[in-house]
């Protein structure tokens, strides 16, 4: 049985692009030739996996004439989940999307729907810094939301590029008490741990802003060779930690 993966969360510029485009690139690093893999860019306002040209990733139109979400455009995406049962998705959700998909997830009863065909894994990045809170809050209200599937699984991006994810009692997420509540419902913690600033941090803006994937840069003569060979230790790290959490296409 195929996967889907969902990338949720309610607050914007916390990573979900970032983790999803990871998560194709080590699917298909990953997967024979055979396997069939396909991003899904949901977001209106900000097409940034679809951008990515490597990935073909398809972009799901959600305006209607008057430049508002219409979440029957939503029945596009389940048609194709259902007409390509062979393949596995990657969903890229925006931040102005968020609510309108959870309520079209909802009220069609789509995770029972789905649950037929495809086991679902739902990826929520959380933050530290200023966005900390919220990242927490759309934690919490996914899994409550979803948490009664027993298809549905969770895994946390855990995305330290604005800080750590810490307070003044626990120095990890782990020993959070929202962790220890939510536990038994999450399937793995993945990290985007902190990198120097001025070496791999300079690699990677570049990467990203270039919207290239990590393959591509051994090819690109606009990279020196240090700046691809931290790019390839990067991502042998990033690939090394999916390898003990990700479910394989």
């Amino acid at each position: 049985m195929k996967i889907i993966y969902f990338t949720l969360q309610g607050k914007g510029g916390v990573g979900k692009t970032l983790g999803s485009s990871y998560l194709q690139q080590y699917l298909e690093n990953k997967s024979d030739k055979k396997s069939k893999i396909m991003g899904i860019d949901t977001d209106p306002n900000n097409t940034s996996f679809t951008s990515i040209k490597k990935l073909n990733v398809k972009f799901l139109p959600l305006f209607d004439e008057e430049q508002k979400i219409n979440e029957r455009n939503f029945d596009k995406m389940i048609e194709l989940f259902y007409n390509n049962t062979d393949t596995t998705f990657i969903v890229d959700n925006g931040a102005t999307s968020f609510l309108p998909l959870i309520s079209y997830l909802i009220d069609n009863n789509i995770m029972e729907m789905l649950e037929d065909k495809f086991n679902i894994i739902i990826h929520i990045p959380i933050t530290g810094g200023q966005a900390q809170d919220d990242t927490l809050n759309g934690m919490s209200y996914i899994i409550d939301t979803f948490k009664s599937h027993k298809k549905v699984k969770f895994n946390i991006w855990i995305n330290e590029y604005f800080g750590k994810v810490t307070t003044n009692k626990a120095k990890h997420f782990e020993e959070f008490d929202l962790y220890n509540k939510y536990k038994e419902h999450i399937n793995g913690l993945l990290y985007l741990e902190q990198v120097n600033e001025k070496t791999y941090g300079v690699d990677l803006e570049k990467m990203h802003k270039g919207k290239l994937t990590f393959d591509e840069i051994a090819l690109d003569t606009n990279f020196t060779l240090m700046e691809k060979q931290r790019l390839s230790s990067y991502k042998k790290k990033i690939f090394e930690m999916m390898d003990k959490v990700i479910e394989k296409a």
